[in-house]
């Protein structure tokens, strides 16, 4: 009841919305909701399994991915799913065929800058080791998604990839990893 009202109370949201669990990833839990009836119905399922859920504006635009080991950005990637949006799907299957551009394309500036605000971003909220922040470019303005403190490490994930284009190898980004971990803090 307390969900249904707080939700009616609020329906004059401009959509679409994204509603998401607030202690996921990878895209896990993820609704994009192009009106309010759409909205409900999302809310009402993922409560079921998520005690707490984020409800937030979309924002469109090219998504810029910034890999930060130890508060110095290595590079930014530009994502093209073929998908909605960057989902589960688009992340871990190759059949989803996210194109991955590195770097991203985007002017000198726009680079240079999203490198900063992901280091920002890294040093404000007091991370350490390796980070990947999400952003989203749109008219020269970046737009923060929010930080992943533990970045997928797979083969098609984006902090490896991004390092291997700056010359760090795989093996060479864990130990740096490892290395930071054990540095008494």
């Amino acid at each position: 009841k307390y969900l249904k009202k707080k939700i009616l109370k609020n329906s004059s949201f401009s959509y679409p919305m994204v509603v998401k669990p607030s202690n996921e990833g990878s895209s896990i839990g993820v609704e994009i909701c192009k009106d309010f009836n759409q909205l409900k119905k999302s809310i009402i399922k993922l409560i079921k399994n998520y005690k707490t859920l984020i409800v937030e504006n979309y924002i469109a635009g090219q998504e810029i991915q910034v890999a930060v080991i130890n508060g110095t950005a290595l590079g930014a990637i530009e994502l093209k799913p073929k998908r909605e949006f960057y989902d589960y799907k688009a992340k871990y299957t190759k059949s989803a065929h996210t194109q991955h551009i590195m770097p991203a394309d985007i002017n000198k500036n726009n680079y240079n800058a999203v490198l900063k605000l992901a280091e920002k971003a890294h040093k404000a909220l007091n991370c350490k080791g390796v980070t990947r922040s999400d952003f989203k470019l749109i008219n020269n303005k970046f737009y923060l998604l929010e930080i992943n403190t533990q970045p997928g490490m797979t083969g098609l994930s984006l902090v490896p990839e991004i390092a291997k284009y700056v010359g760090i190898t795989f093996k060479d980004l864990i130990k740096k990893i490892i290395d930071d971990a054990a540095i008494n803090k």
